[in-house]
């Protein structure tokens, strides 16, 4: 089974924070505000933990993480977020391992935000560096390896001054929500690609976005 891993900050507070792209991309294909063709069987849903929204759910489980499971054209996929704050990201990613639900870099696709795009733009590589991103480096530390794809969404430009820490935690301003909107809907595309036929497929829709 493949396993998509959306980051962000658990908590009412973060919600709708930039640094929640990640969270937000799982949570709009799963209460429909962002256009997919996952099927997610009702059986799946559970409302022991939410992290925002109305309708978005995820399945708690023993692990620092929560989970629901989808099905896209036949291929089984299972969707993360990790309860952990951002910068411990990589337990999720241990415990996943260990449990043999993550047995290969191949079966994963990382979405997170990136302060070095404007909003609007995103970015997807089969791997790389952690580039500064938190989160990203916490997984790539807790799995000893920089080799699996990603998906990095536009929250910036970069301050030029200020704390990027005050700016990566503020809320978009309403014009940046809208463009958000657009560049999840492209991502949410990407994510189906790299499920129907991984880093090939994802690549090339990517190239004509």
């Amino acid at each position: 089974m493949l396993t998509v891993v959306g980051l962000g900050n658990p908590g009412a507070s973060y919600a709708k924070t930039r640094h929640n792209v990640g969270y937000m991309l799982l949570d709009g294909l799963l209460d429909g505000t962002i256009p997919g063709s996952f099927h997610f069987p009702l059986g799946k849903l559970s409302f022991t933990r939410r992290f925002f929204g109305a309708r978005a759910s995820f399945k708690k489980t023993r692990g620092p993480f929560v989970s629901i499971e989808a099905e896209l054209d036949g291929v089984g996929c299972r969707f993360i977020k990790p309860s952990t704050f951002m910068n411990e990201s990589g337990k999720a990613l241990t415990s996943l391992r260990t449990r043999g639900m993550v047995k290969d870099n191949s079966e994963l696709l990382v979405v997170l935000d990136d302060i070095d795009l404007d909003v609007g733009r995103i970015r997807f590589r089969s791997k790389g560096s952690a580039g500064g991103h938190n989160g990203l480096k916490s997984i790539i530390q807790h799995l000893g390896s920089d080799e699996f794809a990603r998906i990095r969404i536009g929250i910036g430009p970069k301050p030029d001054s200020g704390e990027t820490v005050d700016y990566v935690l503020g809320v978009f301003t309403k014009d940046e929500l809208s463009i958000l909107h657009i560049s999840l809907g492209k991502a949410a595309q990407i994510v189906e690609a790299w499920i129907q036929g991984g880093v090939p497929t994802a690549q090339n829709v990517f190239s004509r976005l």
